[in-house]
């Protein structure tokens, strides 16, 4: 099973759409994480066969779209943000600390556009870097074990 994972468009959608397609038929789920809705808006009449989750980020003013969310995927537990309502500029602490309050097996989250993964107590802590400098993760559950990497548009 696999999740496609991406954050930081800021309307290079066309970037966006280049790793659905790569990933089209090879990926179960994808997930944007903020700064992007232009960018997702259209995703669901595009891509209508594809599972597709997002929330908003701090670029996306006005939104509707939630702040985070939690999903099942592959007997795994998700958490996604986008990451600047837990101030991961400045460390991944209180980020951590909500992942395990959640307690999930993987903590996503964007903003800063470093691409970012490590496993700590127990818990993936995974930033895909920023589509708009071409940069995504991938993570793939297989027998229950976690590889996740990141991978280059």
């Amino acid at each position: 099973m696999r999740i496609v994972v991406t954050s930081d468009s800021h309307r290079r959608r066309n970037y966006l759409y280049d790793i659905i397609d790569r990933h089209i038929d090879n990926a179960d789920l994808f997930i944007h994480c903020g700064d992007g809705e232009g960018d997702v808006e259209n995703i669901p009449f595009i891509y209508p066969k594809i599972r597709f989750e997002c929330v908003a980020g701090n670029c996306d003013w006005e939104s509707t779209m939630p702040l985070w969310k939690v999903v099942k995927f592959a007997d795994k537990k998700v958490f996604f943000c986008h990451g600047h309502t837990y101030g991961v500029k400045h460390g991944y602490e209180r980020l951590l600390e909500t992942a395990k309050k959640e307690q999930v097996d993987i903590c996503l989250f964007g903003h800063t556009h470093t691409p970012y993964i490590e496993k700590i107590d127990g818990i993936y802590l995974i930033n895909p870097g920023a589509v708009c400098n071409s940069s995504y993760a991938v993570i793939d559950i297989i027998d229950g074990k976690i590889n996740a990497y990141h991978a280059k548009i």
